[in-house]
């Protein structure tokens, strides 16, 4: 490995880390600072939630608490579920949830990503054309939604012209007793609705970071000297102006992740999809601070590892950085 890579490497990951102790730190004080006590908010006897308080550690002082919080933390204990199933460890909670969300943000990130650059490419290089007119009005037409209201749109359509599409869940009820092929229908038909409602802003805002950036490019001087040296369209178009036009997107397709594991949130609830999002809305409703907690955490660190991975790739992409 480089020397200049090996350094650059280095700074990154002690800036991770301490993001990510930043953010394990707000997410502690996040909770103790919000007014009201759990233990009164769930209606239990005075009795009743004494014994809470003492069996979650909240008669400690908040250094004490905060100590706790982080050795549980870091040894993968995240506590125990106050609402959602009593008792339970909320890592067993977090296990299917998790798994669901991966399936619907990651394969939307991955189609987003590629049809996004791949359309915002066609009509940048068909500028002020038909195709770059009516893509671009497309393309904001779908930025400007938002994504609820597509999704309930979806929803409507669905349930009332569709009526055998399956609108709701993130698998069926007999998804455990299918062979494997039954069980990656089942799950393709539960998720086609909700990605669908998540993929279509985000190609609309990833079409049009790409345009801007390729058009940009193109006006450069080192692009009017390819187009006079009498060279391909597409060689042009593949060798020059796209590696320069995606540095920028490449910054922020990072940023849009957060975006995106939020507006999963919605989506999630809206077709009853039981990832994350979902999961964090029934916490919400029961109170739950330790689940809440957990999923605050994994959804900002996501944020945090794919900046990472984004200022790696633009050390790789973009030679000033080695700089």
């Amino acid at each position: 490995m480089p020397e200049s890579l090996r350094r650059y490497v280095g700074k990154r990951v002690v800036y991770l880390l301490v993001t990510i102790f930043l953010i394990l730190s707000f997410n502690f004080l996040l909770f103790r600072v919000m007014p009201g006590d759990i233990t009164k908010m769930r209606g239990v006897g005075e009795d009743t939630g004494m014994m809470m308080r003492e069996y979650y550690g909240l008669n400690n002082s908040v250094p004490v608490q905060y100590i706790h919080f982080l050795e549980q933390t870091l040894t993968g204990h995240l506590g125990k579920s106050l609402s959602y199933r009593k008792g339970s460890e909320v890592s067993t909670l977090l296990g299917p949830p998790l798994t669901n969300t991966l399936i619907l943000v990651g394969s939307g990130t991955i189609i987003s990503i590629a049809a996004g650059i791949y359309l915002g490419r066609v009509t940048a290089w068909h500028r002020g054309k038909s195709v770059d007119k009516i893509g671009s009005g497309f393309f904001l037409i779908f930025y400007c939604m938002p994504t609820f209201l597509f999704a309930l749109v979806l929803l409507q359509i669905f349930a009332v012209y569709v009526p055998n599409w399956p609108v709701r869940g993130a698998t069926g009820p007999d998804f455990d007793s299918m062979n494997i092929v039954g069980k990656l229908e089942d799950r393709i038909l539960h998720t086609l609705l909700p990605l669908f409602a998540l993929v279509i802003e985000s190609v609309a805002s990833f079409s049009i970071i790409v345009r801007s950036s390729l058009i940009d490019v193109m006006t450069e001087e080192y692009m009017v000297t390819a187009v006079a040296k009498g060279l391909d369209s597409r060689s042009i178009l593949r060798n020059h102006a796209m590696p320069n036009a995606m540095l920028p997107v490449v910054t922020v397709v990072a940023m849009n992740v957060g975006w995106i594991l939020s507006g999963s949130i919605m989506i999630e609830v809206i077709f009853s999809y039981q990832g994350l999002g979902f999961l964090t809305y029934k916490a919400v409703l029961g109170y739950d601070y330790p689940l809440l907690q957990a999923a605050f955490m994994l959804e900002a660190v996501a944020v945090v590892l794919a900046n990472f991975i984004a200022d790696l790739m633009l050390f790789r992409l973009d030679p000033r950085v080695k700089l």
